[in-house]
């Protein structure tokens, strides 16, 4: 009889089959949502040429000033959901990591509505 214990190999890791679906989805939505928005960025600030700067209302300025750093960040999140491990922990992670960066880059498009009302 032997007594000497095994050693058993460390059991895999569950891995998420679909991990790169919910970044794609998010960086495939956020890209096809660049379009529209630079639009609207472009006409909102032309529509403030007769104000200038310094004469506009903070209704209009505000938008103008704070879209663009929406969207970049919504897009840095989708990229960034990109990098969790392939676990199937992180799984639930990344998924709201990727609707919200969705959510924040797809701010912009109602946000600069609000200039031409």
């Amino acid at each position: 009889m032997d007594a000497a214990p095994r050693a058993f190999a460390p059991a895999p890791r569950a891995r998420d089959r679909w991990w790169w679906c919910p970044p794609l989805i998010a960086v495939s939505i956020i890209g096809t949502l660049w379009i529209p928005a630079f639009l609207l960025y472009g006409f909102a600030t032309m529509a403030t040429d007769s104000c200038g700067p310094d004469n506009c209302p903070a209704g209009v300025t505000v938008p103008l000033e704070s879209a663009p750093f929406l969207y970049l960040a919504g897009a840095a999140l989708a990229l960034l959901s990109f990098a969790f491990p392939w676990g199937l922990r992180w799984r639930t992670p990344r998924i709201v990591l990727a609707v919200a960066a969705t959510a924040l880059a797809t701010s912009t498009v109602p946000l600069l509505l609000t200039v031409f009302c």
